[in-house]
């Protein structure tokens, strides 16, 4: 909670219902903050394995079309969702970052986020993409705090509570662009 303002009794309980009525959540957006931390630490060695890859393995790789109906060479994976995938046209790579999520039992939708000649470009707009959807993602969890609070407790001010849960979002994204930002200063790209 905030240093300057003590919480009363019922804003205590509050938060401590917030944390219950969110902590699925709340584990998700940081699970999601450490993949993409993980992926800007390495990124120089996920493009490095990427392109030695697309180079050597040729038609080993799997195959994985996409809904567009393009097909793709699956290189490595990125997280449990996506993967960095090449293909090679008129003699050259065009690599892409591809996302396949599960709708229901059997079916999947595969989805290419980010795609270019340079993999080190693709692996920085995916990650530029990830840290956008994690801004969007943190503001729609604020918000469903907030209307949580105000249905349960009607006319009473949660502020406090809600600003305690949006810090510990916004220390969770903070903390993924710092260090990205420490990884960065002497990477070439």
């Amino acid at each position: 909670m905030n240093h300057h303002q003590k919480p009363t009794v019922q804003q205590e309980q509050a938060a401590v219902e917030v944390k219950t009525a969110f902590a699925e959540h709340l584990n998700q957006f940081n699970a999601s903050c450490d993949a993409v931390r993980d992926i800007e630490g390495n990124q120089s060695a996920i493009a490095n394995d990427a392109f030695k890859s697309a180079l050597l393995s040729r038609d080993q790789n799997k195959t994985i079309q996409t809904d567009d109906g393009t097909e793709w060479r699956h290189d490595l994976d990125l997280s449990k969702i996506s993967s960095v995938c090449h293909r090679r046209i008129a003699g050259q790579i065009e690599f892409a970052v591809v996302e396949s999520l599960s709708l229901k039992p059997g079916t999947e939708m595969k989805e290419v986020l980010n795609r270019g000649d340079n993999v080190r470009e693709v692996l920085q707009g995916f990650i530029r993409d990830q840290r956008q959807v994690l801004r969007l993602w943190k503001e729609d969890l604020n918000a469903q705090v907030k209307e949580h609070l105000a249905e349960k407790y009607p006319g009473q001010d949660m502020s406090l509570v809600a600003d305690s849960f949006e810090y510990k979002i916004t220390q969770a994204i903070s903390e993924t662009y710092v260090h990205a930002q420490s990884q960065s200063h002497g990477m070439r790209v």
